[in-house]
């Protein structure tokens, strides 16, 4: 890939179907591989998008694990962008499910690259067809995980462990489904899902990322 693009920030994604897709769910998959700061839908190719990454080295990480991914029955290819960075659109055009097509992440409290701490817990895995979950309130119980996935469209998992809690402030665990792209779609759709705190007013985001190991040893709890 490396000739293609040159040293930009910007990753091509095509295979994109634009009823399926808009700027938040692409953004609760890219997240998982570096800073996705700006997302743009192309209204000339309708099939294709741009996002904007933290640095080069994150546009190649997120090419090496989602290229050839199968999302919505289709296969989306990634690619360096020539462009170097994606402005500003003060007024895009609206996405099918009434979004808009332009979206900045830049100071997302969803970013998990944000600094080498919080970068260093992440664990850079290809898709599988188990999601790590994190940051839930300690209420959190495999019905309600499943609930949670089944109000967010997505596909109920086959089978859902809560790891022994570390934290009186948080639960996690791991969830299984069918297959790979089931679990890419549940990512795409229930990341980031606000769910209702047990003691404060401000709601747990509930986070997901592809599970890299069956021990569960080295996952993140919040």
């Amino acid at each position: 890939y490396r000739g293609e693009g040159g040293d930009g920030t910007v990753v091509m994604v095509y295979g994109i179907d634009q009823t399926n897709f808009n700027c938040d769910k692409l953004f609760n998959l890219l997240c998982l591989y570096g800073n996705c700061e700006r997302i743009k839908f192309m209204k000339s190719k309708p099939d294709t998008c741009m996002a904007q990454m933290g640095n080069v080295r994150e546009v190649y990480t997120t090419i090496e694990n989602l290229h050839g991914t199968t999302v919505f029955g289709q296969k989306i290819a990634l690619r360096p962008s020539k462009q170097q960075v994606l402005h500003e659109i003060r007024d895009p055009f609206t996405l099918p499910d009434g979004t808009p097509s332009f979206r900045d992440y830049t100071g997302s409290r969803n970013q998990r690259y944000t600094t080498p701490e919080l970068a260093a817990r992440n664990r850079i895995v290809k898709p599988t067809n188990v999601l790590h979950w994190f940051n839930a309130p300690v209420t959190m119980t495999e019905e309600k995980l499943k609930e949670l996935f089944a109000d967010r469209g997505a596909a109920v998992p086959k089978s859902v462990t809560l790891f022994p809690q570390r934290s009186e402030r948080s639960s996690s665990g791991i969830c299984e489904f069918e297959s790979t792209e089931q679990a890419v779609e549940a990512l795409l759709l229930a990341n980031h899902t606000p769910v209702e705190s047990p003691v404060g007013k401000a709601p747990y985001i509930v986070k997901l990322a592809f599970a890299g190991g069956r021990d569960g040893k080295d996952f993140r709890t919040s």
